[in-house]
């Protein structure tokens, strides 16, 4: 059981069961009880990615669990949210990874692929932008540049297997500081993630923020159907809003 603070501020808890193995990718039931337990769509609500099932709960925070989820092709997991709320932990997916593992997962090497019938398209918002392009290659490529308040980061990666995903799931969420005042959000919050000022910024590792904001990325787009689109992405200054909206262009509904 993980225990934390989830983005409302609250604490609540998560739990993953082992439901079976030999699917054709891995997944997780989030709606596990539910009638028809897949009938559910994601929105974009309150500056994040939000499950909606058919029959009005919500779970909000899923986001790097879907992307933990990515390493364990084949396997299917039950999840047990009693607040509807995942818990933010340490801002990473680490400990989501670590969990799978506990419930009887065994990471594969072998990452979900799939085409996209697109031979490129832009998103914009703003300034803001996300554009693909079909490389026919059999990896997903991504560029991901921030700059904002002064201080720029970013990452570029190629990934094609589990070992690509390594250092993206230990990139913790972050806030910059002069967000602080206007985004509203409890105390309770202050230890799940990283606050970034110009004096001085505790990053694992050099433009960690860019290395979450593809782990964003990856858990957003994955949220429907649990498979990594081959291609290339080129995002500036991108977020959940425009996560989601590249999630309804390749996984309509």
């Amino acid at each position: 059981m993980l225990k934390s603070y989830g983005i409302s501020g609250k604490e609540c808890e998560a739990e993953l069961e082992l439901l079976g193995t030999g699917a054709d990718f891995g997944k997780v039931e989030w709606f596990h009880g539910e009638e028809n337990p897949d009938d559910f769509k994601v929105i974009y609500e309150g500056r994040t990615s939000v499950l909606m099932h058919s029959s009005g709960k919500k779970i909000t925070g899923a986001e790097h669990l879907s992307a933990a989820m990515l390493l364990f092709s084949g396997y299917r997991f039950k999840l047990n949210a009693p607040q509807r709320e995942l818990p933010l932990l340490d801002g990473s997916a680490a400990l989501w990874e670590k969990e799978l593992e506990k419930a009887g997962g065994i990471k594969s090497n072998n990452l979900p692929f799939c085409e996209l019938p697109e031979k490129e398209f832009e998103i914009k918002m703003d300034k803001r932008f996300v554009k693909f392009q079909n490389t026919d290659e059999n990896y997903l490529e991504i560029k991901y540049s921030i700059d904002r308040f002064g201080q720029k980061f970013g990452a570029n990666v190629k990934i094609n297997s589990a070992k690509d995903l390594e250092k993206i799931l230990l990139a913790r969420t972050y806030i910059f500081e002069e967000e602080l005042p206007s985004a509203g959000l409890s105390e309770n919050l202050r230890g799940c993630g990283v606050i970034l000022n110009k004096k001085k910024n505790n990053l694992l590792f050099e433009n960690e923020p860019a290395f979450h904001k593809i782990l964003d990325f990856l858990g957003d787009i994955t949220l429907r159907k649990g498979v990594l689109p081959k291609g290339r992405f080129e995002i500036f200054n991108g977020g959940h809003e425009l996560h989601h909206r590249v999630l309804e262009k390749i996984t309509p509904a």
